[in-house]
């Protein structure tokens, strides 16, 4: 009403604005020619405010038509028997058709024959639960060539049920992912069989070296026995890598069974191996209730085992090592995180991420012995099991050592 009132004294504004010569005229005829002559500008100023809007319409229209088409990705619409009812021209081109033509064609008949279920299901559930649908299948194009694409579906509900497809193709991605795996794989395989081959003649490097020093200690003059010496350790401590390195590569290669463990087990285990350890340095280790979880019950074992050695080797001279194990369940990420605490001297923020990079060490030989592999080992463990593992530690105050296993086994490599 308010707007029909301000068009209406606007329009008696503008009237009065010009002359009629209507005073000559008699009262009812004056009356009604300036009603007619008010509704005339009511209705020019109507139509120039209705050619305005249909200015910024066809503008926004241009706009958003320009957007839909010059955008990365392919945008298909299609009703329930998949028949396409819009595309845009990198759309069109995916699939190589004329957009122009596009309600000729079944967006069915584009998927493989051997995806058509799973676009199929993800249908379905786009309908049954309204959310977004994310997946990746192989399109045929209309001449026949086949593109892996990853599919970003949304259901609207307008006049009628339609499928909005955002189409992105994947695949240069895919073979980069593909030959990145495989290098990787070979990597790993390489590594396993050089540590594996270099095995055997330090093996006799070692004996032969240690027989030596045995048999011509004294004989020789105290250079050549500290040469002995220095050949001897060095020999010791190269057999000692390469059969980390042989771990480290192992645990992607050759890994053992995934199956349900319980972590208390596993834990009681690994505390009575270490046990000569344990006592060395009057450690004390306390644990809350484990879950039982979906995991390789060996490198389970092995991640634990490398973590409490860790923190039991770092600890504070003048104090026994407290060593804490606890676990939660995360449920938003459907996971289990579980966190090893300890007092030991902690590690410089500066440091915390290269704790985990094989070989690192942050301390030299003569102070704390080992080869640097064991929480590159422990991570590599985490990552096959499709979990994290970090560390939040405060210099002088102790480390928290956190790794999550999920609750799912859709995420594990058991290869």
């Amino acid at each position: 009403m308010d707007r029909y009132q301000k068009l209406r004294d606007l329009a008696e504004e503008k009237l009065c604005e010009t002359d009629q010569g209507i005073n000559k005229l008699p009262k009812e005829i004056d009356e009604l020619i300036h009603e007619l002559q008010v509704h005339q500008i009511e209705l020019e100023m109507q139509n120039e405010e209705l050619q305005r809007s249909r200015t910024e319409i066809e503008e926004l229209h241009q706009k958003y038509y320009d957007l839909y088409n010059s955008a990365p990705a392919g945008y298909i619409t299609m009703d329930m028997a998949t028949k396409i009812t819009e595309i845009n021209i990198i759309g069109a081109k995916l699939i190589g058709i004329d957009p122009t033509e596009k309600h000729k064609y079944i967006f069915n008949l584009f998927i493989t024959p051997e995806y058509r279920e799973l676009f199929n299901f993800h249908v379905k559930n786009a309908l049954r639960t309204g959310n977004k649908q994310n997946f990746e299948l192989d399109l045929k194009r209309r001449d026949k060539t086949i593109f892996h694409a990853h599919i970003e579906m949304d259901m609207k509900l307008e006049k009628n049920t339609l499928y909005k497809l955002v189409i992105v193709d994947i695949t240069e991605r895919k073979k980069l992912e593909e030959d990145l795996k495989r290098s990787n794989n070979e990597l790993k395989q390489f590594a396993y069989v050089a540590s594996h081959d270099l095995q055997e003649p330090l093996r006799t490097i070692v004996s032969f070296t240690q027989l030596l020093a045995k048999r011509y200690e004294g004989k020789l003059d105290k250079d050549a026995d500290e040469f002995v010496d220095f050949i001897v350790d060095a020999s010791i401590r190269m057999k000692q890598q390469i059969d980390d390195l042989l771990e480290f590569s192992g645990v992607m290669t050759h890994g053992g069974n995934f199956e349900k463990i319980n972590m208390n087990d596993v834990l009681k285990q690994v505390i009575s191996s270490l046990n000569t350890l344990i006592n060395e340095n009057n450690a004390k280790i306390s644990c809350d209730p484990l879950p039982e979880v979906v995991a390789d019950h060996r490198q389970l074992a092995r991640l634990f085992q490398n973590i409490i050695i860790n923190s039991i080797k770092f600890r504070k001279p003048d104090e026994a090592p407290k060593i804490h194990i606890s676990a939660k369940k995360d449920e938003e990420n459907n996971e289990y995180i579980f966190s090893v605490s300890d007092n030991g001297i902690g590690i410089e923020s500066q440091y915390q991420d290269r704790i985990f990079t094989i070989f690192q060490r942050l301390h030299p030989m003569e102070e704390y012995k080992g080869t640097g592999i064991g929480l590159s080992v422990a991570k590599k463990i985490v990552e096959r099991h499709g979990g994290l593992i970090w560390v939040e530690s405060k210099f002088g105050k102790g480390s928290t050592f956190y790794f999550t296993i999920p609750v799912s086994t859709n995420n594990i490599k058991t290869s």
